[in-house]
C-alpha cells in the first residue's frame, strides 16, 4: 500500500519530487518499504513516543548520504526539512533526541528488519528482476569502534587476541588486508571487529546476510546462510554457488553437492590440499615437466570413480605446436613404447570436492561471475560498511542489515516503481529523470 505523506510545511510536494532528484529518490525508496509489521508508536500506557517508522527511514538516509554519526544525521534532517517530512517527522515539533535513535537500533529485533528485506527481494523475484539460479558468496570486514584500529596509535594491540578492546567484548582479531608475494602472505594489516557475510544473486542483489565476530570462518558461515536462503526463497536443485578459495572446505562441498543437489564453483585452496603430487591452483595435475595436464574424461570402475589426465603435448595440438621438439625433459613414456605420454588419475569416489570440474571451460566462465559480489561491496563500501560507531553486537547487526536492505530498495525502486530494470545497481542516479522529462518538468 502506498505510503501517504502528511506534511506540516506548506509547499507543492509533487512539484518538488519531480524537479529534485534527491527528494524523488527518497520518495521512491520509502514507497518501496512495507513497514506494516513495525508498531509505529506506543499506544499503551505512558507517552506516545516517537515514530519508529520515521526513525527507520532516517537510518536509510544515513546510509545513503554517508552520514557518520547520529548527531550528524539529526543536523542533516534539520537542514533538510522536506526530507524529514518524507521520513514521517513533524517539523512543527522537535526531532527525537539522539538517544531515541540509538534506542531504536538497540530494541528492534534483527529478524524484523530481515523480514522487511526479504519481502522486498520476494517482489523482485516475482517480477523476474532477480533470478534464483546462481548465487555468489563473500564477506567483508567491519571494523569495531576502538582505538586498537587506529593506525596512528603506537600501542595498538594486533598480537594478543585474548586481550579484548574496551567496550567491544565480542570483537575479535583478524587480518584486514595483505599482499601475496611468491605465494606467501606478507604485510598483513590486522584489525579488531566483525565480518558481514552475504549471498547475492547474479544481478548483484543481496538475498540473505549475517554479521558475526571475525573469528567465524567463511565456509562455516556459508552453510548457515545457504540454509537460510533455502528456507526463505525455496530455490530449486542444480543452482550454482560461486565463492573464492576461502570457502574451499570438504564439508561445504558435501552440503551443496550431495545434500542440496546443486553445483559448487569454488577454486582450490592450496593449504587444504595434502598430496605428494603437483597440482595447479585449480586442482589440475602437473606432469614431471610442470605442464598443466589435459583432462581426458571421467571413468567409473567397480566401486570407484577417477578423473584421467594426459600429457598436454600429446593430447593438445595447440600445445604440441608450442613444443615442436617434444617433451622438454625427454620422459620415457613420451619416447618409448606407444609414446602415449604421461597419465595421471585422480580418485573422486565419494569426494564432492574432487568432482568439481575445475579444468573445464564451464567452470572458468562461471567463476568470472564472482566479480559481481566485488562490485556489490564497492557500492556498499561508502556507506559505513567498513567502520561502525556502535559497540553492542545486536546494534551492529541491525546497522548492517539496514545497509544491505538499502541496495535491495534501490533495485525495487528502479525496476518496479520506475520500470527501469537496467538501473537496479545505480544507487546514486536511479531516480534521475531523463533529460526530456526534466525539461518538461
Amino acid at each position: 500500500m502506498p505510503y501517504i505523506f502528511q506534511t506540516s510545511i506548506f509547499y507543492n510536494l509533487q512539484h518538488i519530487i519531480i524537479s529534485s532528484p534527491l527528494y524523488r529518490k527518497y520518495f521512491l525508496l520509502f514507497n518501496a518499504l512495507d513497514l506494516s509489521g513495525i508498531r509505529d508508536v506506543n499506544l499503551g500506557v505512558g507517552c506516545t513516543g516517537n515514530s519508529k517508522k520515521a526513525i527507520l527511514r532516517a537510518f536509510i538516509i544515513k546510509h545513503f548520504e554517508e552520514i557518520k554519526s547520529v548527531p550528524q544525521l539529526i543536523e542533516y534532517l534539520y537542514n533538510h526539512p522536506i526530507i524529514a517530512e518524507l521520513c514521517g517527522f513533524n517539523m512543527n515539533k522537535k526531532l527525537p533526541d539522539e538517544s531515541q535513535f540509538y534506542r531504536f537500533l538497540k530494541d528492534i529485533n534483527n529478524s524484523q528488519l530481515q523480514r522487511i528485506h526479504h519481502a522486498i527481494n520476494k517482489k523482485l523475484i516475482k517480477e523476474k528482476i532477480v533470478s534464483l539460479d546462481t548465487f555468489i558468496l563473500d564477506s567483508k570486514p567491519v571494523m569495531a569502534a576502538t582505538k586498537e584500529n587506529n593506525l596512528k596509535n603506537p600501542k595498538r594491540n594486533t598480537k594478543d587476541k585474548h586481550k579484548q578492546p574496551k567496550r567491544n567484548p565480542v570483537a575479535t582479531l583478524g587480518y584486514y588486508s595483505y599482499q601475496e608475494i611468491n605465494g606467501a602472505k606478507q604485510n598483513l594489516l590486522f584489525y579488531w571487529g566483525y565480518r558481514t557475510h552475504v549471498i547475492v544473486s547474479k544481478q548483484g542483489i543481496p538475498l540473505v546476510e549475517l554479521t558475526l565476530p571475525n573469528n567465524h570462518t567463511d565456509a562455516k558461515v556459508a552453510e548457515k546462510l545457504i540454509r537460510k536462503l533455502k528456507r526463505v526463497y525455496r530455490f530449486k536443485k542444480n543452482a550454482i554457488f560461486i565463492a573464492d578459495k576461502a570457502y574451499d572446505e570438504k564439508k561445504l562441498y558435501d552440503f551443496i553437492i550431495d545434500q542440496l543437489k546443486c553445483q559448487a564453483v569454488i577454486p582450490l585452496n592450496p593449504r587444504n590440499t595434502q598430496c605428494d603430487r603437483k597440482f595447479n591452483t585449480n586442482g589440475i595435475p602437473l606432469c614431471d615437466a610442470d605442464f598443466e595436464m589435459k583432462y581426458n574424461g571421467t571413468f567409473a570402475e567397480a566401486n570407484r570413480t577417477r578423473k584421467k589426465y594426459r600429457c598436454p603435448i600429446k593430447a593438445s595440438k595447440s600445445v604440441a605446436k608450442q613444443h615442436p621438439h617434444g617433451c622438454p625433459i625427454k620422459h620415457d613414456r613420451f619416447l618409448t613404447g606407444k609414446q602415449y605420454g604421461c597419465t595421471r588419475y585422480v580418485d573422486i569416489t565419494n569426494d564432492a570436492r574432487a568432482r568439481v570440474p575445475r579444468e573445464s571451460k564451464y567452470f572458468k566462465d562461471t567463476f568470472r561471475l564472482r566479480t559481481e559480489v566485488e562490485r556489490y561491496f564497492s557500492r556498499m563500501g561508502d556507506r559505513e560498511v567498513e567502520q561502525t560507531t556502535h559497540y553492542k553486537m545486536k546494534v551492529i547487526k541491525n546497522q548492517m542489515t539496514l545497509a544491505h536492505m538499502c541496495l535491495s530498495l534501490v533495485a525495487f525502486s528502479a525496476a518496479i516503481l520506475l520500470k527501469q530494470p537496467d538501473k537496479i545497481r545505480c544507487f546514486r542516479t536511479f531516480a534521475h529523470l531523463p533529460f526530456h522529462e526534466r525539461s518538461a518538468a
